[in-house]
């Protein structure tokens, strides 16, 4: 075990590449005032790299437990429709 802190890392933005051999998600933080119609990209602030079998129980284990807050806490997580349709993600499937 090493004694070396573990970084703690906020992120609002991530992307997500997969391949023959696993996933690739590198997540991102907005700039904090980004000019008045001028689309600033995120500063890349760390990159994870998985096996396909990995980032398949992580997103099960992760669907799990924000259902699960959601029962425990009676709030649901909204989503804005437009976000969906950008992202091409149907909420039936949630």
């Amino acid at each position: 075990m090493s004694d070396q802190p573990v970084p703690d890392i906020y992120a609002d933005q991530f992307r997500l590449t997969t391949g023959v051999y696993g996933a690739t998600m590198t997540f991102g933080i907005s700039p904090a005032h980004p000019s008045a119609g001028q689309v600033a990209p995120p500063r890349d602030v760390v990159t994870v790299r998985m096996s396909m079998e990995h980032a398949k129980v992580m997103t099960l284990m992760l669907r799990r437990t924000l259902k699960q807050y959601e029962r425990d806490s009676g709030v649901t997580i909204g989503l804005p429709q437009n976000l969906c349709a950008q992202l091409g993600l149907s909420l039936e499937d949630w």
